[in-house]
């Protein structure tokens, strides 16, 4: 038998097809050749030395100044780092101070021993960025060392917005940010062209049981 990973399974075995063209034994073996192809790449890619996100990680507004980060997992070189544990109210530190009325993006990565760290865009405190979409457009670059698991875009006030000083939107105290935007980089999973489909009946139940 072959390895699972991508370009040498699933192979394909020689069958005397019986099943009539648009039965639907014909569509569950079509949909078992989609899963499989699907499984293949998915795992081909699991067993790439990329880095990259396995189980997505979500930021979210910690208390009011700080963020939060849900659990998850990334690997590093095509090596899975262990567990991710989610992490409240985790300061940003002096990263700086984004100029009145324009956007920042703080990227957040996982280092190879599980730790985070912060990558903020590069003219986040000398110019900021006109729109949300020039500031994701910024997006640092990642190091061999980490993977990026999420990211933070800010609009400062019409006061500016100065990291770990000022609440972020919906927060309270210095000057709050106008709009706080949380993303979650996509996982493994979510980018794999899945094409595969549960088998339903024509109103839409997807078949469970023999009762159908």
């Amino acid at each position: 038998m072959a390895n699972i990973t991508a370009g040498t399974w699933p192979q394909s075995a020689k069958e005397r097809i019986t099943a009539p063209v648009a039965s639907d034994l014909r569509q569950t073996e079509i949909q078992l050749n989609l899963l499989l192809t699907n499984l293949s790449t998915y795992f081909g890619n699991l067993g790439a030395a990329v880095n990259a996100v396995i189980q997505p990680i979500t930021p979210s507004i910690g208390t009011t100044v700080t963020y939060s980060l849900t659990a998850g997992q990334v690997m590093i070189g095509g090596v899975p780092v262990a567990a991710f544990a989610a992490q409240a109210n985790q300061s940003f530190g002096a990263l700086g101070t984004i100029p009145a009325s324009t956007w920042g993006l703080v990227a957040v990565d996982v280092i190879g021993d599980g730790t985070i760290t912060l990558v903020s865009a590069a003219a986040n405190y000398t110019t900021g960025y006109a729109t949300e979409a020039a500031a994701i457009a910024a997006m640092p670059a990642v190091t061999s060392a980490n993977a990026r698991a999420c990211y933070i875009t800010v609009l400062a006030s019409a006061s500016t917005f100065i990291f770990a000083t000022d609440a972020l939107e919906g927060g309270t105290g210095g000057n709050p940010a106008t709009t706080t935007n949380y993303y979650a980089m996509p996982g493994l999973y979510d980018t794999t062209a899945w094409t595969a489909s549960q088998i339903a009946t024509l109103d839409g139940t997807v078949l469970t049981s023999a009762r159908y």
